[in-house]
């Protein structure tokens, strides 16, 4: 998921401010800023959550609140660039939230990129971690989020596939099996729709960018 200077295989640029929504216990935000990365806010909805991540992030704005309701004049730019990251985020927040926190936030910066996670509704495993949960606003493929993004006026729109990743002896004994289901899911496809989707991960990575044109 994090390479070095990347998240999710897109390139995270160091003169850029940082915004993290919806990021748990803080964990993803406090290896950023350890890597040198300018983190000037993280947003975490859920108390407990936001009690842990406050402790780590001491000298980060650490805010208890739904993204929509930021008060603009809390944030201070370094940077003409901001970059906001959701990770497995976006398919909890109404279009209309969205929407309104990325106009507030624009007021500050000339351009902002749109990194994050979500499942992959077209594949076995993102259909069970979306629909069982019944949080989820949204559900996406990689075509809907892409035209989602675009509502949101976001250009250069980037989807990808999460890469099978293992980390120890579970994880590679999960992999064959996993690999099977995933390949013939992926075959159905053809055969259902005539086109090769490739291989249809849980989860989809996005990236996007929009510009204020003066």
């Amino acid at each position: 998921m994090f390479g070095k200077n990347k998240l999710f295989g897109f390139p995270l640029i160091k003169e850029s401010d940082y915004i993290e929504i919806g990021g748990g216990e803080g964990d993803l935000s406090l290896d950023l800023k350890n890597r040198g990365f300018n983190i000037i806010l993280f947003i975490e909805p859920e108390i407990k959550k936001f009690e842990i991540a406050s402790k780590k992030l001491k000298s980060t704005l650490c805010l208890n609140i739904d993204a929509e309701n930021l008060n603009v004049d809390q944030i201070n730019p370094k940077f003409k660039t901001l970059t906001v990251i959701m990770q497995d985020v976006i398919e909890h927040i109404s279009f209309k939230s969205l929407k309104v926190f990325f106009e507030i936030i624009s007021i500050k910066y000339e351009q902002i990129h749109f990194i994050g996670r979500t499942p992959n509704l077209k594949s076995p495993f993102g259909l069970r971690n979306s629909f069982g949960d019944n949080t989820h606003i949204h559900r996406f493929t990689d075509t809907s989020l892409k035209d989602f993004l675009e509502r949101l006026d976001y250009k250069n729109i980037v989807v990808a596939r999460e890469n099978y990743k293992i980390t120890g002896i579970v994880s590679l004994l999960r992999f064959p099996p996993y690999f099977l289901i995933i390949l013939f899911v992926s075959l159905i496809y053809i055969f259902v729709f005539g086109t090769w989707e490739g291989m249809l991960t849980p989860n989809i990575y996005f990236y996007s960018k929009k510009i204020k044109h003066n």
